[in-house]
This record gives structure tokens, C-alpha cells and sequence, in this order.
């Protein structure tokens, strides 16, 4: 037979002065992106909505329009009109951690290294940036953690990202569950596959949510996201970008306080007796106990033992052992429902006592 090879750990992803794992509070991250159409004034009202509903990180969008949309499409004219310069994003970076947030964007190759000099708490990679190569190669040469979307990419376009990634050099990778539609329906959701892509990378594994769902997070960390990227806005009846698909403050909020309670429902990854269970426990329990009155010096038949609950008990004999007690004697006199304990009889000598 051969040997089984065992699964590398799930390493914790360094995420400025906060870290992600799967034994970790999830990150709640307020997807900014472009919300600001290009108002630093808006990006500041939007980054402290964020820190009142309870976020840890903001991510803006910082893609260079000429580099990466052709004149004429859609997303050069969004993007064109909600640039941030380099130096109003250095700002909205500084407000952030003033407030305790981190703060990091999706950028591309022409915007990498300035946004790279800001100390950004990661780089991530967008769903539809997992096809680009020598993005991805800058981001895993970084040093810093990577988290790669998959909302338009099949399995094999993942296996060829991460494998890339890990081959340029990144030692702090993580991956998200997400769904490129916009809003997405809830039943394309696929929350089950973030086990799947945790086992299959061994990553710790984030959740995108583009649905217009407040509680979808929260199942997501049921599901065992260990990150929540959300969009915000302060006007979801805004026109473009992506106000539409967006959570205001106090929506957001509420998803961020849904997260909390299933990670207080959640509770130990391990089965655990807390101590006031304990103590309902020892109350509750069966243990073997005198069917009547005995005297001492009784050989106990079967006739002589119950198992059953009694008001309290601390030493009990186990019930695995009741029969173990027939035959045993009695070291003393045992009032009727007393419990059997190691000290009240004598077992029988060709069974020993155990």
C-alpha cells in the first residue's frame, strides 16, 4: 500500500496590520471601487460610512483607462470619468487607516508600482484580470498577498492563475467564490464551492458578492468564506457605475452584523464542552445506581442495578462497566437509587477491577 500524502496547512494571509484564515474573524471588506466617480471629497464620505458599518478594509479600483479599455467601450468612459490620481488615492488611503481601516485596489500593469508604494494590505486580481498574466506575475513578485476572483472562469482558467502565480513567486494567496453577473440571482451564487476551491488550493478562500442580498455574506462565512468583499454606495438610486448593485450604509451594515452572529453561531471549529454544559451534564447523565436498599456484603445480581439520572453525581462508575457489577459485592451499605462508585464494592475476582 502506498502512503497517503498529507495536505499542506492553510496558511493565515498576512493583510496589513490584520490577517486572514480560517481561524480568524472573516474580513469584512467595502468594495468602494468606483463609487466615487472620481470625487476624492465622495471617496472620503464613503470610506467613513465603511468604518461606521463595521468594515475592516477598503478596496478602490485603480485601473489607468488608456491602458485597459479601448476608446469608445463603456468602461473607458466610467473609468476615465473616476480616476484617482495617485496622489488623491495616497489620500484616501491615509483617511482610511486614519480610521482603522486597511486599504488596498485593483490596479493594472501602467498603475501597479505607485499603488504598490502606498503599502496597500494586498493586490487583488479581478475576475476578469485572472486572464492577465503579466498582472498577475507583478502582483505574485510583490511579496505581498494576492487574492484572485474567479466569477468568469472555469476551473481550468483557476488552475492556471494560481499555478502562475505560485510559479512567479507568491507565497500569500488567496481566492474568492464569486459570480460575474451584475446583480447576481441568488441561486448563482454557489456558496458550496468555496470548500471546493479551499481544498483544491489549500487558500484561504473570500466571498464577492454581487447579489443585492444583505444575508448572503453571512452564509458565505457559514459556507467557510474567510473574507466578504462588498460593494457600497451612499445612493444606490444613483445612474452607472456601480451604485446599482451596491449596499448603502445601512444595509451594509446589517450584512456586517449578520457575519458576526454566524461567526458567534458558528463558535469552535472543534467539538468542545463548554463548563456550564459540563455541569447540566453531571446532572443529566445515566449512571448505575442501587435498585433498593443493600446491605453491605451483597452480591449484586442483575436484578440489584438501574441506570438511571440522580439529582447529582461526581464519581460514578461509567455504564459501560454495569455489567462488569453483577457478581460484585457490596464494600458497604447503599441506600436505594445510590450510585455505584468505585469505592462502595468489591468486583468479582476472576473479572478484576478495571
Amino acid at each position: 500500500m502506498g502512503t497517503k500524502t498529507k495536505k499542506p496547512s492553510i496558511a493565515r494571509l498576512p493583510f496589513g496590520s490584520r490577517a486572514i484564515g480560517i481561524d480568524l474573524p472573516s474580513v469584512v471588506i467595502a468594495e468602494i471601487g468606483i463609487n466615487h466617480e472620481g470625487s476624492l471629497e465622495a471617496c472620503h464620505r464613503l470610506i467613513e460610512a465603511a468604518a461606521i458599518a463595521g468594515a475592516d478594509a477598503i478596496k478602490l479600483q485603480t485601473a489607468d483607462p488608456e491602458e485597459n479599455f479601448a476608446p469608445g467601450t463603456t468602461s473607458y468612459e466610467l473609468y476615465r470619468r473616476a480616476f484617482l490620481s495617485p496622489e488623491a488615492t495616497a489620500e484616501a488611503f491615509a483617511h482610511a487607516r486614519h480610521l482603522g481601516l486597511e486599504a488596498f485596489t485593483t490596479s493594472g500593469v501602467a498603475t501597479f508600482e505607485w499603488v504598490d508604494r502606498l503599502n496597500p494590505a494586498a493586490h487583488k486580481i479581478s475576475s476578469s484580470t485572472l486572464f492577465h498574466f503579466p498582472l498577475i506575475r507583478l502582483g505574485a513578485r510583490s511579496g505581498r498577498t494576492l487574492l484572485m476572483s474567479t466569477g468568469m472562469a472555469e476551473l481550468v482558467d483557476v488552475d492556471q492563475a494560481v499555478a502562475w502565480a505560485r510559479q512567479h513567486g507568491c507565497r500569500s494567496l488567496g481566492t474568492l467564490q464569486c459570480t460575474s453577473l451584475y446583480p447576481a440571482p441568488l441561486e448563482t451564487l454557489d456558496l458550496a464551492a468555496i470548500v471546493h476551491l479551499r481544498d483544491r488550493y489549500r487558500t484561504p478562500v473570500g466571498f464577492s458578492d454581487h447579489s443585492l442580498s444583505v444575508d448572503a455574506a453571512a452564509y458565505a462565512v457559514a459556507a467557510g468564506a474567510c473574507f466578504i468583499e462588498k460593494h457600497l454606495t451612499l445612493d444606490c438610486g444613483r445612474p452607472s457605475f456601480d451604485h446599482g448593485i451596491s449596499l448603502d450604509p445601512a444595509r451594509f451594515a446589517a450584512m456586517v452584523k449578520e457575519v458576526r452572529k454566524v461567526e458567534t453561531l458558528l463558535g469552535s471549529p472543534i467539538k468542545r464542552l463548554l463548563p456550564a454544559v459540563g455541569e447540566v451534564a453531571r446532572r443529566m447523565r445515566r449512571y448505575i445506581v442501587a435498585a433498593r436498599d443493600l446491605p453491605a456484603g451483597h452480591r449484586l445480581g442483575e436484578s440489584d442495578i438501574r441506570v438511571m439520572r440522580v439529582a447529582d453525581c461526581r464519581d460514578g462508575l461509567s455504564t459501560k462497566r454495569v455489567d462488569e457489577l453483577v457478581g460484585a459485592v457490596t464494600k458497604q451499605p447503599l441506600a436505594r437509587f445510590a450510585v455505584f462508585t468505585e469505592a462502595s464494592v468489591r468486583f468479582a475476582a476472576d473479572k478484576g477491577a478495571q
